[in-house]
């Protein structure tokens, strides 16, 4: 049986919820019992969670948000609720009334915080999969300001409102390398198949010349499952070059360079592009994890198996949902990347041959491009760390100390400083 649950503002009255009842008719299955609703006020977040983690809900669905109420109720729900059907109501929408009124009254500092708020509404309405507004004026306009969300137009909702269709999902290109390390392979494999419920990607592993079984593993991975591609080198090309064949090839609309040291769980994709799609100015999105450094690393105790990273991956999702944060660097380890980004500025520099620093020139470029790097907090991803060196005889101090020289000849030695000793960076 389908579940819904309807958030509205704490003070909503009874016009307003007819109001709402009317115009979901067209937009829901015919036949729903099982309907709750919640009277959101800005402080119940924690109330709000523990609804929306008790039950899975096929509809959930957000009345009448504006600039007023807290954002973060928004990203809570996208996070938590990442296989429901979002759909937001948005009769007051004022951003559009305000973009079709004559702009020259306002002086500068007025219009800078009024466009901040509406970018808030905006960036909201980016994290529907379905949205109903006042008019075909206000659909026409918020469609051409979503336009890269992925959400197309159909019909008019009712006699006055009018709605956009469900989002395309956008297809995710997800890379992973390997060289030997063939158990941490497979259980990176059985992790990702196993708790990637988003409904568009493909994986495309390259693997830089295994001399153990793993490219016999990579081959009957891709002989069982479709959206699988393999490429096979005769050397180990490092990380930049190998990265970059997968680049070549992938379809996606967004890039995942992965490690494949690392275990994953619920959702840590589908919160991922979640984060990515809120606002157009992001340009790469990294989780949080047991072993990086700076502002991605968190303490992780209790058991590091499966079980105990499902949990800890749980509890984290759960206290953080929706809360991403600005940085200066994502680790390479776990990065997922516009791929009209890459377009832009180009993929990672080769230069840095087996690995080492890439990543931090790769978010230089990115925010120099003038894109945001942000941290999804809502998602833990387990790294083991080292592994690809350690097991293969590769002397990780050394390489890195190669991979500096070659940062500092290229950028400057204070661009290093800059990246290492802001706050945490070390």
């Amino acid at each position: 049986m389908d579940k819904i649950l309807v958030i509205v503002p704490e003070h909503s009255n009874r016009e307003r919820l007819m109001l709402l009842d009317e115009h979901l008719k067209s937009v829901l299955p015919s036949g729903i019992a099982d309907r709750r609703t919640f009277y959101y006020a800005c402080g119940g977040i924690v109330e709000l969670k523990q609804l929306l983690m008790s039950v899975q809900y096929s509809h959930v669905v957000i009345g009448f948000p504006s600039i007023h109420n807290d954002f973060l109720c928004i990203h809570t729900v996208r996070s938590l609720c990442f296989r429901s059907m979002v759909i937001m109501f948005c009769p007051e929408l004022s951003f559009t009334e305000w973009r079709l009124k004559n702009e020259g009254c306002i002086n500068n500092e007025i219009r800078h915080w009024e466009e901040a708020g509406r970018l808030l509404e905006v960036n909201a309405c980016r994290l529907a999969d379905r949205i109903i507004v006042k008019s075909g004026d206000e659909r026409g306009l918020l469609l051409s300001f979503i336009k890269d969300a992925h959400i197309s137009d159909i019909e008019s909702a009712g006699a006055k409102y009018a709605a956009t269709e469900g989002k395309r999902p956008c297809k995710a290109s997800i890379i992973v390398l390997t060289f030997n390390q063939l158990v941490d392979t497979q259980q990176c494999v059985e992790s990702l198949l196993r708790y990637t419920a988003y409904g568009n990607y493909e994986i495309i592993f390259v693997d830089n010349g295994s001399t153990d079984a793993t490219r016999e593993y990579l081959q009957g991975l891709q002989a069982k499952h479709g959206n699988i591609t393999v490429i096979l080198n005769d050397k180990n090309l490092g990380f930049a070059k190998a990265n970059n064949q997968g680049m070549r090839v992938a379809t996606g609309d967004y890039i995942l360079l992965l490690n494949n040291d690392v275990v994953l769980a619920e959702g840590w994709l589908e919160r991922m592009i979640c984060c990515l799609e809120s606002d157009p100015s992001i340009g790469v999105v990294g989780p949080v994890t047991n072993h990086a450094v700076g502002q991605q690393v968190v303490d992780m105790p209790g058991r590091h198996d499966e079980p105990g990273i499902r949990k800890f991956a749980y509890i984290q999702a759960m206290r953080n949902a929706g809360v991403w944060f600005e940085t200066h660097r994502i680790i390479g380890f776990c990065m997922l990347v516009r791929k009209r980004v890459i377009e832009q500025i180009g993929m990672l520099d080769e230069r840095f041959g087996p690995g080492g620093f890439e990543d931090y020139d790769f978010c230089l470029r990115i925010h120099q491009a003038g894109y945001r790097i942000v941290i999804a907090s809502d998602v833990f991803v387990y790294h083991k760390g080292g592994q690809g060196y350690h097991r293969n005889n590769l002397d990780y101090d050394k390489l890195r100390r190669q991979n500096v020289r070659i940062f500092i000849d290229k950028w400057c030695e204070r661009a290093l400083e800059a990246l290492e000793i802001m706050p945490n960076g070390m």
